[in-house]
């Protein structure tokens, strides 16, 4: 009797290639500040892997500070992206796109108050709502693009991989 493998091959190739294209999506559209399709890919990979998505958002992180460096958004990144998949887990059956658009934006808008917790540690209460407020601007650009892209795009990206198989 062998043991059952936590990731198949073909598994293991997906999670990579959503992966790079949480990576290069973000990179290709990075010319507009908070529009991009890390959410969506997310939300995809949630509903096609379950908590296996961790595994590509991890890698996007890392990707991410190859290039960038690292800084206080890392840990941001670190917390933030993992989140999505926790919270997203309990509606992965839901066929609901206009749910899971609602997700994505609400995800968005709430972006910069779970970016603005290390700044409680860092600055105290005030520097995490004055962080927080300074960046409603990029959070609403976020929240509104995540919805429209995901409301568009997931649905699409769930036709394909069931044509493909």
């Amino acid at each position: 009797m062998t043991p059952k493998r936590r990731f198949t091959t073909q598994e293991i190739v997906e999670l990579s290639l959503l992966a790079v294209l949480m990576f290069l999506g973000k990179e290709a559209m990075s010319f507009i500040p908070n529009v991009h399709p890390v959410t969506v890919i997310i939300l995809y990979t949630v509903i096609r892997f379950g908590y296996k998505a961790l595994l590509p958002v991890i890698c996007f992180v890392l990707l991410e500070i190859t290039i960038y460096g690292f800084g206080i958004w890392t840990v941001m990144y670190f917390y933030s992206w993992p989140l999505l998949v926790f919270v997203a887990m309990p509606f992965r059956k839901e066929t609901n796109w206009l749910g899971w658009a609602l997700l994505a934006g609400i995800f968005g808008l709430s972006f910069g108050a779970l970016c603005s917790i290390p700044y409680i540690f860092l600055g105290g209460f005030k520097a995490a709502v004055t962080y927080w407020i300074s960046g409603i601007p990029f959070d609403l650009i976020h929240g509104i693009s995540g919805f429209i892209i995901t409301l568009i795009v997931l649905p699409l990206l769930c036709k394909l991989r069931d044509k493909i198989g």
